[in-house]
C-alpha cells in the first residue's frame, strides 16, 4: 500500500474509532450523572415499617404514637395519618387542614398512586387499616405508567435499529468526507512525492485547492530549473577545466622527466602532477556524481560477476605499485563465485576502487586492507575494511545520515570521504542495492554493499 492511500486508510479508521470511542463515553457519562444525582438529592429518610411500627392501639381502642415519630416527622416536614376499613382518619400527626378526614375507596384508590391534594403520599397496610404518610408539596415527582409487554419489546427493538441506523450513517457520511478530501489532496501528496524526486508536476490548477496546486506547480518547476542549472553548471566546468589541466599534467609529466633540471625542480613538478592527478579525479567524480543525481548517466546493463569484479578491483592496486605499508588481502565465498547481478561493470568496479583509494588516502601511515565477497538468501555483499585510524563517531554519523553530503579538499589537498562515500552511494542504489558504514576511531574503517 502506497503511503498516500496509507494515510488516508489511517484518516478514515481514526474517525471510526472516535466514534467507537464516543459512545460508551457518553454511556459512561450518563450513568454518571444518574448516580451523581441519585446521591446528592434529598431523599426522604422516612421508613413506613418504622413509622408502622410506632403507631399503636392501646386496650381503651385508641391510637398512640411514640415522640420519635412526631420528632421526625417534624423534622422531615412529612405528616401521617391511618384509616380504618371504612375510610375514616383515626389517627392523624401534622395532617394539613385542608385535607379531608374520611375517603372513599375510590379516593384511595387515586392518591395511593398519584398524590392526596398536591402532597406527595405513600401507603402501607397497617392491622388496623390503612397508613398514609405524606410529604409537602413540590418535594417529590410521582409517575405511575404500564405498557404491554409486546410494545416494549418492540420497542425495544427498535431503538436498536435506529442506534445501529444511526451508526451506519455516521460511518457512510464520514467515509463520504474522507473520500472528498482524499480526492482534493491526493493530487497534492502525489505532486509533493514527484517534487521530492525532482521532477516537474503539472497539478490542475482549479477547486478548493487551487492555489495550494499552482503553489505545487510552481516550486516544482523551480527545482527542476535549479537543479538542471546546476548539473549543466558542473558540466560545463567540467569541460572548461579539462583541457588546461591536461595542458598542465602534459607540462608538469615533461619537467618531471627533465634531467637536464634541477632535482628541486623536477620534485615541485612531480608534486604539480599529482595535485593535477588528484584534480582531476576529484572533478570526474563531480561529474560522475551530478549525472547520477539527474539520472543523466545510463547503466551498461550486463551479467556482472560480483567475485570476479572484486578480484580485477584488488589486481589493478597490486599491479599499480602499492606501496609496501599497504597490503591488500581478498577472500570470497566458495557459494558466492557464481553470484551475479545485472548492472554496470564499470561503475561497479569504480565504487571499489574509490573505496580501496579512500582507505589509502586516509591512512598515510600504512593498514591493511582486505576486500571479500559473501553470499546468504538475502543477496550478495562486497566488504571493504582496513585496520587504519578509522573517523570519530560525529563524522560516521555525518556519512551515514547525509547521504547527500559533498566536501571539498583539505588543507593537504587530500579529498575527504564526503564525496567518495556520495558517489559509491549512489552507485549502489542504481544497482537497488544499499550501503552501510562502520568504523570506530583508532579501529578501522569498513563499507559494506549490500546487493539483492
Amino acid at each position: 500500500m502506497k503511503p498516500v492511500e496509507r494515510f488516508f486508510r489511517k484518516y478514515f479508521l481514526s474517525m471510526v474509532g472516535i466514534i467507537a470511542l464516543f459512545l460508551p463515553l457518553n454511556i459512561v457519562l450518563f450513568f454518571s450523572v444518574l448516580i451523581w444525582a441519585w446521591q446528592t438529592s434529598e431523599t426522604p429518610e422516612l421508613s413506613l415499617n418504622e413509622i408502622c411500627d410506632s403507631i399503636v392501639m392501646d386496650e381503651t381502642g385508641r391510637f398512640t404514637a411514640s415522640e420519635e415519630l412526631s420528632e421526625r416527622l417534624e423534622e422531615h416536614h412529612a405528616w401521617a395519618m391511618v384509616l380504618d376499613d371504612t375510610g375514616k382518619v383515626v389517627f392523624q400527626e401534622y395532617m394539613p387542614e385542608e385535607l379531608p378526614r374520611r375517603y372513599t375507596p375510590a379516593d384511595v384508590a387515586k392518591f395511593s398512586r398519584w398524590y392526596l391534594g398536591d402532597y406527595p403520599v405513600y401507603v402501607q397496610e397497617h392491622p388496623q387499616g390503612l397508613v398514609v404518610v405524606g410529604g409537602e408539596k413540590g418535594s417529590q415527582v410521582k409517575y405511575y405508567f404500564s405498557v404491554n409487554e409486546s410494545y416494549v419489546r418492540k420497542l425495544f427493538v427498535g431503538l436498536v435499529a435506529v442506534f445501529l441506523t444511526n451508526i451506519i450513517v455516521v460511518v457512510l457520511l464520514i467515509w463520504k468526507n474522507t473520500r472528498h478530501v482524499e480526492k482534493a489532496v491526493m493530487p497534492i501528496l502525489r505532486g509533493i512525492e514527484t517534487v521530492s524526486s525532482g521532477c516537474p508536476v503539472n497539478l490542475p490548477e482549479k477547486g478548493e485547492l487551487a492555489e495550494i496546486n499552482r503553489q505545487l506547480n510552481k516550486a516544482g518547476a523551480f527545482i527542476v530549473k535549479k537543479d538542471s542549472a546546476r548539473a549543466g553548471w558542473i558540466t560545463g566546468v567540467s569541460h572548461d577545466v579539462r583541457t588546461p589541466l591536461s595542458v598542465i599534467l602534459g607540462f608538469a609529466g615533461q619537467m618531471e622527466d627533465d634531467e637536464t633540471l634541477p632535482e628541486s625542480a623536477r620534485e615541485h613538478a612531480a608534486s604539480i602532477r599529482r595535485q593535477g592527478e588528484k584534480l582531476r579525479n576529484l572533478i570526474s567524480d563531480l561529474n560522475l556524481t551530478a549525472r547520477l543525481e539527474y539520472s543523466m548517466q545510463p547503466l551498461r546493463i550486463e551479467k556482472v560477476y560480483l567475485v570476479e569484479l572484486a578480484r580485477q578491483a584488488v589486481c589493478e592496486f597490486l599491479d599499480g605499485g602499492l606501496e609496501e605499508r599497504y597490503s591488500i588481502e581478498f577472500w570470497s565465498a566458495q557459494k558466492s563465485e557464481s553470484a551475479f547481478i545485472m548492472g554496470d561493470e564499470a561503475l561497479l568496479k569504480r565504487a571499489l576502487r574509490n573505496l580501496i583509494q579512500n582507505s589509502i588516502i586516509h591512512n598515510p601511515q600504512g593498514c591493511q586492507i582486505s576486500v571479500s565477497v559473501t553470499c546468504n538468501e538475502t543477496g550478495t555483499a562486497i566488504t571493504v575494511a582496513d585496520n587504519g585510524i578509522g573517523v570519530p563517531a560525529e563524522k560516521l554519523k555525518e556519512l551515514t545520515a547525509d547521504a547527500g553530503r559533498m566536501e571539498s579538499m583539505d588543507e593537504k589537498l587530500n579529498l575527504r570521504h564526503g564525496l567518495g562515500v556520495l558517489l559509491v552511494r549512489q552507485i549502489v542504489e542504481a544497482h537497488k542495492g544499499a550501503l552501510k558504514i562502520e568504523s570506530e576511531p583508532q579501529k578501522g574503517y569498513q563499507t559494506i554493499l549490500m546487493f539483492p
